[in-house]
């Protein structure tokens, strides 16, 4: 099985929907750590927590055949900074062990403390806004070794998990909060803390998208920024960017309808479905077809995503892409010429099962460069209702648009907000900027 396999997806798509309607942070975590360790067909699963205070971590959450392995992890804490999880923890990255005794990394106090022995490992770290909460981790496949596929798998798992258990604990801190509030504040303070709540939901949602630029400091062959101003609520904006393979960059944003927290879960689920499906390397149309197919089932509040995923080619500067209902993005020649990319017609995400989507194809010269956005850029209001629109979005552009990729988005933004002025957004603003150096 691999990561595209559609038994594996519906998991990710399952968890999803388990995301969207769990808010009892025990419930979700013995929900994920059974899941993976069915669908990954190990021996053990479990989530470490970091308490920070202490510089530890420990197992609240485990999955495994012996209950008593797993009442002795329950009991069990360990050095942050040790073992494979501290090593996930500390570098924020997944990490594969196929063979924990040959590994200096290995901490064998698990082991020694609950009488087992790990052979192989699997380790995620949870990022959240403020840094990384814990590590997802799995060991000793039944098959005895883990696939590359399997770590894509709960790489693709971990940020909607550590997105999760963020919001469960957000809910359960503002339910306790609510209820103080209502017996001992007047009414406008209750409904400033719900406002404060709803701010620190929105930046929990933003904590899962790559903010740290350059991006890829060592890769000379293409530049990428991008940015996401959210309105005065959680909405469902996002992007994304990831290797598929060493040449081969995906770039994807995406909108999906509605505000508020049902579209940040329904953002998050599209994310990792789509992200997890790209992985596999199929094409463009292939990716939107499957996610688009995952999504219809059971979607009751009738939510639809609307995504522009390509990948670039960063040898050749070919640029393989589709849309779903998506605006069109613009190509900045290096020349000054601005042009949107061939439409492919494809609808939204979440429409209609059985869409189908077509795959585009353009070549980028060296110094071309790619923008992507929402329409919270060409809805932007102004004074008198005025839309920011298209054309005032082109002659930005024309006149400005053969900088780095951070300089067209800051000089994009910037002039949304001074069209903006002070009246009050009601959509987020998305953007993403590629240049192709070759």
């Amino acid at each position: 099985m691999t990561v595209e396999d559609p038994a594996r997806l519906q998991v990710l798509y399952q968890l999803g929907r388990a995301f969207a309607a769990c808010t009892e942070i025990d419930d979700l975590a013995r929900l994920v750590v059974d899941q993976c360790c069915a669908v990954l067909n190990a021996e053990g699963a479990s989530i470490l927590l970091l308490d920070a205070d202490a510089n530890e971590l420990y197992f609240p959450y485990v999955a495994s055949a012996d209950p008593d392995v797993a009442a002795r992890l329950g009991a069990l804490r360990f050095p942050a900074d040790r073992g494979i999880a501290g090593e996930a923890l500390r570098g924020r990255r997944a990490i594969r062990v196929d063979d924990v005794a040959s590994d200096p990394r290995f901490y064998g106090g698990v082991d020694e403390h609950t009488g087992t022995t790990t052979r192989a490992v699997l380790a995620a770290p949870l990022n959240a806004q403020h840094g990384t909460i814990g590590v997802i981790q799995v060991i000793n496949p039944h098959s005895g070794k883990f696939a590359p596929e399997d770590l894509a798998l709960l790489e693709a798992l971990s940020g909607s998990i550590a997105v999760a258990i963020e919001n469960a604990r957000l809910y359960a801190q503002t339910r306790e909060q609510l209820v103080a509030l209502q017996r001992s504040m007047k009414e406008h303070e209750q409904l400033l803390a719900i406002r404060q709540e709803l701010d620190i939901a929105r930046r929990i949602q933003q904590s899962i998208l790559p903010r740290t630029f350059p991006a890829f400091p060592r890769r000379t062959d293409f530049e990428i920024f991008a940015a996401m101003i959210p309105a005065r609520e959680v909405g469902g904006d996002f992007y994304d960017f990831f290797f598929i393979d060493d040449a081969r960059l995906g770039i994807v944003i995406g909108d999906v309808s509605g505000k508020g927290v049902p579209a940040a879960i329904f953002m998050a689920v599209s994310r990792t479905l789509l992200k997890a499906t790209a992985a596999s390397g199929v094409s463009a149309a292939a990716c939107l077809e499957r996610v688009n197919q995952l999504l219809i089932p059971d979607n009751g509040a009738q939510m639809f995503v609307t995504v522009f995923y390509g990948v670039l080619d960063t040898r050749t500067g070919l640029l393989e892409y589709s849309v779903g209902g998506h605006p069109l993005p613009l190509l900045l020649r290096r020349d000054g010429r601005v042009d949107p990319l061939e439409a492919t017609g494809g609808l939204a995400l979440g429409v209609i099962e059985r869409a189908s989507y077509a795959t585009r194809e353009r070549i980028l010269d060296r110094g071309d460069s790619v923008l992507l956005y929402t329409d919270g850029v060409t809805e932007a209001t102004g004074e008198g209702g005025r839309l920011y629109g298209d054309e005032r979005l082109r002659v930005l552009l024309e006149s400005g648009g053969s900088g780095s990729p951070e300089a067209i988005i800051r000089g994009l933004i910037g002039d949304v907000r001074r069209h903006a002025g002070d009246v009050p957004q009601s959509d987020d603003l998305t953007v993403l900027a590629i240049t192709y150096r070759g």
